[in-house]
């Protein structure tokens, strides 16, 4: 049987769980009160009581009032109430009678608790000289449990009683219905951060729609992620074999007869090999293939071993690095020494003075690469980790493809490293390199 959409629905739910919360904060305030008004109510003495009551009598009945004078004295909450007869009310302090008033309507000799723990007996008849005068006594109080004195004596611990109930069932009513919000929150941010399996977990009502719709995204989006993936890889490896046999037709021309124009086919093939392997290598880190497992390594000798490499590379650039001389951390060796040569790659195509340093503090570090080249405008700086994107036309762009930063961004990423860039202080740009906080 199909339920209908107003109790399956979002709104239905809410609108049970503030029925249920209300139904529930009126039962507990119903019983609670009948709890403690019972207690107002007189009732046939019990056996402590009648043995209490016993001794008064028989105290009363041989006239030993300094007895009964000296039991007040030791226990000050000891007291006989006289009745005025006329209207039954007591004397000297009438503010009793509204408390006394369930016992001053019987003529029944029963006990009332006035407050948890005190309890009054009677009424009863005492002979005096005067004549017959009715008595209440009350009672030496007996322990009971302050929260039940405490409920009894103030009505404002109700209204509080009744506020925590409240404030639990909301916080249990909050949660609930924020939990497939918070799911779908997470499995967004998951999404968002480049995890295409990011999924919910299936439900019902409107939420449960919303996770569903959420997931058909993902898919369409994991799909073409996918399909973009293998279509660079697909054309890069397709590309390869008639490059490889056009570079060897060249080597033969220029065999036969070499001029300027061998040369220039072998330069073409060598940028379209180039590219490919550039082509490649981002589809690798993009996809699944990426996932390098994390070993130790020294970032400060990687540093150094990259700038080795570019001072051999580019003998007239003054590449300077800054830190210490080594410093272990856990990470993917082979995609962190990919995105320094690739830094320094790009730094060295546009500066001339290239400064590389190396911070910690604690388990933290940092690394900034500083050149003095022509820079580029401020609203480009968010492109230039865009495939393809070669910045401003007042940069050279000789040999650049516009795929080295967007690598680089792809190889942080694949082992939680964050990579920023700014303007640095020299008119160049200014890369950051460091853990990523959010996926630490």
């Amino acid at each position: 049987m199909k339920l209908p959409a107003l109790v399956t629905g979002f709104a239905g739910r809410l609108f049970l769980w503030f029925w249920l919360a209300f139904s529930v904060l009126v039962t507990a305030n119903f019983y609670l009160g009948r709890y403690l008004d019972d207690h107002q109510q007189p009732r046939p003495l019990n056996q402590r009581e009648l043995q209490q009551f016993n001794h008064l009598q028989r105290m009363l009945d041989k006239r030993e009032y300094e007895s009964i004078k000296r039991l007040k004295r030791s226990r000050a909450t000891n007291e006989l109430i006289l009745l005025d007869p006329n209207d039954k009310r007591p004397f000297p302090d009438r503010r009793l009678y509204w408390r006394l008033r369930p016992l001053l309507e019987t003529t029944q000799l029963s006990a009332l608790e006035l407050r948890p723990g005190h309890v009054a007996l009677g009424p009863f008849d005492i002979e005096t000289a005067e004549g017959s005068v009715a008595a209440i006594w009350l009672m030496p109080p007996r322990p009971v449990p302050v929260w039940k004195q405490i409920l009894h004596d103030s009505p404002h611990w109700r209204l509080l009683f009744s506020m925590l109930l409240v404030l639990v069932l909301s916080l249990i009513l909050a949660r609930w219905l924020s939990r497939p919000v918070r799911q779908l929150s997470r499995a967004t941010r998951r999404l968002g951060d480049g995890d295409l399996n990011a999924r919910v977990a299936p439900g019902k009502g409107e939420l449960g729609q919303l996770g569903q719709d959420f997931n058909e995204m993902a898919d369409k989006l994991s799909r073409a992620m996918n399909n973009q993936q293998r279509l660079l890889a697909d054309v890069s490896h397709e590309l390869r074999s008639p490059l490889t046999r056009l570079k060897l037709a060249a080597g033969l021309l220029a065999d036969q007869n070499s001029n300027s124009y061998t040369d220039r086919i072998e330069k073409e093939c060598d940028t379209l090999e180039h590219l490919i392997e550039q082509l490649l290598t981002l589809a690798r880190l993009e996809g699944s293939d990426s996932q390098e497992a994390c070993e130790p390594m020294d970032v400060a000798q990687l540093i150094r071993s990259s700038v080795d490499d570019w001072h051999f590379q580019q003998p007239g650039k003054h590449i300077n690095y800054h830190g210490p001389g080594t410093f272990e951390v856990a990470g993917k060796p082979r995609l962190f020494q990919r995105i320094t040569d690739n830094l320094l790659a790009n730094a060295t195509r546009y500066g001339e003075h290239i400064d590389i340093c190396l911070t910690s503090v604690d388990s933290h570090w940092k690394i900034t690469l500083e050149d003095d080249g022509p820079g580029v405008p401020q609203e480009q700086l968010d492109k230039l980790f865009e495939p393809f994107f070669r910045g401003d036309s007042a940069r050279p762009h000789g040999g650049n493809i516009g795929l080295g930063l967007a690598i680089v961004q792809a190889a942080a990423q694949a082992q939680n490293l964050s990579i920023t860039v700014a303007l640095g202080e020299r008119g160049g740009l200014k890369f950051t390199l460091q853990p990523d906080q959010q996926k630490q």
